[in-house]
């Protein structure tokens, strides 16, 4: 399968929208108190991508892969980080590359370098929190690149259109709103 990361540009306007309609709360946060927020969510699916591939449910495997697609872009939207840019220039400047371009993580193994980057985060969040002499935003922005490379090959090597069923799982998560009906009219006259 072939990612063209162009789409991570549009994929993240995507996740600003629907943060700032569904995810006030969180979107009011600041900047340091977000990255933690999320630090936990990709806590979280770590486990998730943990326990899928000891158990062998692509199901969870998939869910947990197109979650933490979501929790990434709304990292980089919070870091000012153009994902698209910062994988192109990892893959050598190619505009598109196959998930063997971005170093695919040996299966089995995936979820252990995904724990890697977001222990990495986390100690960016701890050290932020502390004022440590340390490259707090840097070291976001870089485990966040990788997390994204980490998501986008292993959604490639087990068939994963990631793409879709992230559009799915946001559209999912906005019909739960009790103002979905209202948001998504307010949409349609902004975008029509």
């Amino acid at each position: 399968m072939i990612f063209d990361f162009e789409n991570l540009r549009a994929l993240q306007w995507h996740q600003h929208r629907h943060d700032m309609d569904y995810h006030a709360d969180v979107a009011a946060m600041p900047p340091a108190l977000r990255m933690k927020h999320f630090s936990l969510h990709m806590a979280k699916y770590a486990a998730y991508l943990a326990e899928s591939e000891e158990s062998g449910d692509k199901g969870k495997l998939d869910r947990a892969l197109v979650d933490s697609l979501a929790i990434i872009l709304a990292i980089a939207n919070t870091l000012g980080q153009d994902l698209g840019r910062d994988l192109r220039a990892q893959a050598g400047g190619v505009s598109s590359k196959s998930a063997d371009g971005l170093d695919v993580v040996p299966q089995g193994m995936m979820w252990r370098f995904f724990v890697r980057e977001v222990g990495a985060l986390s100690k960016a969040c701890e050290a932020l929190d502390h004022l440590e002499d340390f490259p707090f935003k840097k070291t976001m922005k870089e485990a966040n690149g990788e997390l994204a490379r980490i998501v986008l090959s292993s959604a490639a090597g087990v068939g994963l259109d990631i793409e879709g069923q992230y559009k799915t799982r946001l559209r999912d998560v906005e019909k739960r709103s009790m103002f979905d009906d209202f948001i998504q009219a307010g949409r349609m006259g902004a975008d029509g």
